[in-house]
């Protein structure tokens, strides 16, 4: 509905100011503002998920050098990091292809924002002593990588393998009773 002049003759007007003159600059900062706040939101997302994953590398090095627990023990575990890997662990599960079709440009996405939200939630409630948070944080960082495989849409079979592949190092280094392994699919 466009409105004239005319039709405010219920507003208060200030003689020789129209509408107009009041309302369209008023319209353009509400779009530019709204460019800004949407900028702004997927900028921040973008610069988290780096300041998440360089904290997890630059603080706990990379996974291939994980303190491990003593021999024939695990590391406790708490309930964030339980619930945590398990929403993982259920969320990858309800994406994996019954089929040997790849999984959906959606499926992928919704994953591999699971992942980081439930990484991101293990990281600021962890509560595990100094080594085990060094190897919880290499696990995650391994498992950031492979949602961020999931999006880079080059081989999101080898990324599942890949996230699949490290929730079972998870119950290996971690004392977790409810854990079951995850079923890896054969490699054709």
């Amino acid at each position: 509905m466009v409105l004239h002049d005319r039709d405010m003759s219920c507003m208060t007007t200030i003689p020789g100011v129209s509408m107009k003159k009041v309302l369209q600059p008023l319209a353009w900062y509400l779009v530019l503002t709204s460019v800004v706040a949407m900028a702004s939101g997927i900028a921040l997302s973008v610069v988290t998920n780096m300041a998440l994953a360089a904290s997890i590398d630059h603080h706990h090095g990379a996974s291939e050098h994980l303190p491990l627990p003593p021999p024939g023990q695990k590391w406790a575990t708490d309930a964030p990091l339980r619930e945590g890997m398990a929403h993982i662990r259920k969320a990858l599960e309800q994406a994996l292809p019954i089929s040997q079709a790849p999984i959906s440009d959606a499926q992928a996405t919704e994953l591999s924002q699971a992942i980081e939200t439930e990484v991101a939630s293990m990281i600021s409630h962890c509560t595990l002593p100094e080594k085990a948070d060094a190897t919880l944080h290499g696990l995650l960082g391994e498992l950031l990588q492979g949602s961020e495989a999931l999006r880079a849409d080059a081989d999101r079979k080898q990324a599942m393998l890949h996230l699949l592949v490290t929730l079972n190092r998870y119950p290996q280094l971690f004392d977790d009773p409810a854990w079951q392994a995850l079923a890896v699919p054969e490699q054709h």
